[in-house]
């Protein structure tokens, strides 16, 4: 799948890490720390980096706060190979970080905002639209497949009337974090069936709130084996604060995977030893 970027073309043929660095008002990073951390996203394996900012918090803060942290930690990123994304709703925060060099706008609204269409429009932005987390569903009644391929079939068509190319389109089909175990396991069973939009899957792992952080050591393994699975069932991008253990889950399986496949070398020996000795067989018919 080919993503049209602002100025050229990405090939997602294969499941990538956007690395999450959260920006906290309280206590604002410097370029120089932002930098840093950009580094070790890129030795560890990330492809895109996603800014947000008091993303697992309650926060009231002004837009123009949330502005100024996006935009600064955009600049400092200038010289960074990652490919850069926010993560706004908010359509004056994404104008700014569009001309901030912002490539994704990473929308937990999926584009609901007013004037959000026209914005990423204008500047030519790839939206990654997540589904609705404030839906709720009830047990034995609703199904959260259904529920997700509608909403994306309605706001796939709202892009598309935006004039929104369809290969600047991204879809993270994952409910809420208040929704029951069993709802989120069945719609990570079921994400293959996304695939029908011929759009990229994303996923965000761990999908947990704030006070559960402390915990992510002893979920390692879980995590490790979620990602495998949703990189089986399509997902192409992995949004997640854990780069170097994603990667390494996913890198470790890639290699295993090819080394379980015949060495291309082996292949062209067994071809030239058919073909001599279907020769020496036509000269002994001879």
């Amino acid at each position: 799948m080919n993503l049209h970027l602002r100025d050229s073309n990405f090939e997602l043929s294969s499941t990538l890490i956007m690395a999450n660095l959260d920006l906290d008002p309280k206590a604002p990073l410097d370029a120089e720390a932002i930098q840093a951390q950009l580094r070790e996203f890129e030795e560890t394996g990330a492809t895109f980096v996603e800014f947000s900012v008091a993303q697992y918090q309650e926060h009231d803060f002004p837009s123009e706060t949330e502005a100024s942290l996006l935009c600064a930690a955009l600049d400092a990123a200038k010289d960074s190979l990652l490919i850069p994304a926010v993560f706004t709703s908010d359509p004056k925060v994404m104008e700014q970080a569009a001309q901030h060099g912002v490539e994704i706008i990473v929308d937990p609204l999926a584009l609901r905002a007013p004037n959000a269409m026209e914005v990423v429009a204008k500047y030519g932005l790839v939206v990654l639209m997540c589904f609705d987390q404030t839906v709720t569903f009830e047990e034995d009644k609703d199904d959260p497949c259904a529920a997700v391929s509608e909403f994306f079939y309605e706001r796939l068509d709202a892009c598309i009337n935006a004039k929104i190319d369809r290969q600047k389109i991204i879809l993270d089909p994952m409910i809420g974090v208040n929704s029951s175990v069993d709802f989120r396991l069945k719609m990570f069973g079921r994400l293959k069936t996304f695939n029908s939009f011929g759009l990229p899957l994303s996923c965000e792992l761990p999908r947990l709130i704030a006070d559960t952080w402390q915990d992510l050591d002893q979920r390692m393994s879980i995590m490790s084996a979620v990602a495998l699975f949703a990189e089986q069932q399509g997902v192409r991008l992995i949004r997640t604060r854990r780069v170097y253990d994603i990667a390494l889950t996913i890198n470790t399986w890639h290699q295993l995977h090819l080394s379980a496949r015949p060495f291309k070398l082996s292949r062209a020996i067994g071809s030239r030893l058919k073909k001599a000795i279907a020769k020496r067989r036509e000269q002994h018919q001879r």
